[in-house]
């Protein structure tokens, strides 16, 4: 994991449906800042001391990026220990096959596609499911996200969550 704590920031957006029976609550979501690509990547893995240059991690990951979806679309689950598992998964057209129509069945009219799942690691030292992975993050509240309709169009506004607090006249609390 990492050698030191960098917060994950948590916005709040409201929920606008007026038919739900949470309408009007508030539910957390992760702030995506961005996503790392290749190169990113290997150059972060190079930032944790390691004797191997980018261009050699950058190689590894490429050849792992191109094996990974062979092997699964040959039904082989790939597991990266400490990470977690890929496996292949079909999805069925709607309704599936009846008993009577699975003598010449053809996969190709009853697979409507085939999805690359993720399943993480769950073993105790390196537990990175929902709950155990929580615990290794630092959570930090960070925006309200509002969403509003401006010209037929839906546009969300960020607002950091002391100043929204401010605004709607709520006491903010300092860390």
């Amino acid at each position: 994991m990492t050698t030191h704590k960098i917060a994950l920031k948590i916005n709040y957006r409201k929920n606008n449906s007026v038919r739900s029976t949470n309408y009007g609550r508030y539910y957390p979501e992760v702030d995506r800042n961005e996503t790392l690509s290749l190169r990113g990547l290997s150059e972060h893995i190079k930032s944790h001391g390691t004797i191997y240059t980018r261009d050699v991690i950058e190689g590894v990951l490429i050849k792992m990026s191109e094996c990974i979806p062979e092997l699964i679309s040959q039904g082989i689950g790939v597991k990266l220990d400490g990470l977690g598992k890929f496996y292949p998964t079909a999805k069925s057209v709607k309704g599936g096959v009846a008993e009577a129509d699975l003598k010449g069945v053809n996969s190709n009219d009853v697979v409507k596609g085939i999805r690359i799942r993720f399943l993480p690691d769950s073993q105790s030292l390196d537990n990175i499911t929902s709950v155990e992975f929580k615990k290794k993050c630092s959570l930090e509240s960070a925006h309200i996200i509002e969403t509003t309709k401006v010209g037929g169009k839906r546009v969300s506004t960020k607002t950091p969550i002391a100043e929204w607090l401010v605004a709607h006249g709520a006491e903010v609390q300092e860390p």
